[in-house]
């Protein structure tokens, strides 16, 4: 999956989506800025979390 990171991010947690699958998301309600990316694991999760933190404005990841 690919993901521009927005300027801003607010705050990242993993959350159990609807289906029971874990995804990462954001608490912004607005759609540019809106995270939600499924991940397999709270430890893939976290890591996702770290690569989103650590980009830079713009940039792209490849997760």
């Amino acid at each position: 999956m690919k993901l521009i990171r927005p300027k801003i991010i607010g705050t990242l947690k993993i959350q159990k989506m609807m289906a029971g699958n874990l995804a990462v998301i954001n608490d912004i309600k607005n759609s540019p800025n809106k995270i939600i990316i499924p991940c397999h694991s709270i430890k893939d999760g976290e890591e996702i979390i770290d690569k989103i933190k650590k980009a830079k404005a713009g940039e792209l990841l490849h997760l």
